[in-house]
């Protein structure tokens, strides 16, 4: 049982470690202003800022804009989908 509970707990504290696993993977990033961010993430930082290359911006269910490389602040981030499906990059 404190095995499970610790692994749990272990896991839960270290959502940085998760994320900087997937350096120069495909993500997905949903900010909290609706917009949503896909490319390859080649940095992240201890606040959870990151960049992204080959960056396409979505806006509803469209296209929006295409970058070659954008930087996320942390606190705008509602979610990142670490293993998306993606369309296009």
């Amino acid at each position: 049982m404190s095995q499970t509970r610790s692994l749990g707990t272990s896991a839960g504290r270290k959502p940085l470690a998760t994320v900087t696993k997937h350096l120069n993977r495909l993500v997905r990033v949903k900010l909290k202003n609706e917009l949503v961010y896909e490319g390859r993430m080649v940095e992240c930082d201890s606040y959870m800022n990151i960049v992204i290359e080959k960056a396409v911006e979505y806006e509803g269910n469209g296209r929006k804009a295409q970058y070659p490389k954008i930087l996320i602040r942390g606190n705008n981030i509602m979610y990142i989908q670490l293993q998306p499906e993606l369309a296009e990059i």
